[in-house]
């Protein structure tokens, strides 16, 4: 059996921490990291330790473009786009989570998440509470998809109480696109750390990777 190269151990020791920036995360982020424990590590390293990477290949997206309106944000929380993540098929080794909302500002990219049970105002409310209590103010804004866990009229008068304006599109197709592709980062990262390490509790990573 052949000795792994100190590159590979490097590599290894980021790409499976969950609370490392480029933890079980792409090439981009991993070579920045790996930079910063060793200038000569190339990306052609990086590209050749994730292709042998079983979590890595196997949980690789297939990429496909749209184009999307952008939205102009007048500063730091000033907007933040929300939508929900569905691990309904996981919700038995979680507790009854069957969903993560995710909060990301549209200026800074910095995003926010909680479990959440159900898409009931019951549920949501306490998950918008936790995550409002982990940023430094208040939003001005949110933007959603038009899902009644976002504008039921309990989630409406939730907002309304908080001071924060609550957008939908109009066009039933447009969704938060930040968010929605913050969801699909941070599911790819959560199913490639559960291969990793032979779990299906997802809600046990969700915020080591968020926060990372």
């Amino acid at each position: 059996m052949e000795t792994p190269s100190r590159v590979e151990v490097i590599l290894d020791k980021i790409y499976n921490d969950p609370a490392n920036p480029a933890g079980f995360a792409g090439v981009n982020q991993l070579l920045i990291e790996a930079k910063k424990k060793d200038k000569r590590i190339r990306k052609k390293d990086v590209i050749e330790y994730l292709e042998g990477n079983r979590t890595y290949t196997i949980h690789r997206p297939r990429r496909v473009r749209f184009k999307r309106s952008r939205t102009m944000p007048a500063g730091y929380l000033t907007d933040v786009q929300c939508d929900l993540a569905d691990f309904q098929k996981l919700s038995r080794q979680n507790n009854g989570y069957n969903y993560a909302l995710v909060s990301i500002d549209v200026l800074s990219k910095r995003v926010f998440a909680e479990p959440v049970r159900t898409k009931k105002s019951k549920d949501m409310v306490p998950a918008f509470e936790n995550i409002f209590q982990r940023m430094e103010m208040l939003p001005h804004r949110i933007f959603s998809d038009k899902g009644t866990e976002f504008t039921s009229k309990e989630m409406m008068e939730f907002f309304k109480q908080k001071d924060i304006e609550k957008f939908t599109p109009n066009a039933s197709t447009v969704k938060a696109s930040l968010a929605e592709r913050c969801i699909r980062n941070i599911k790819q990262r959560l199913y490639r750390y559960m291969s990793e390490k032979h779990t299906l509790k997802w809600t046990e990573a969700l915020h080591k990777i968020v926060n990372a």
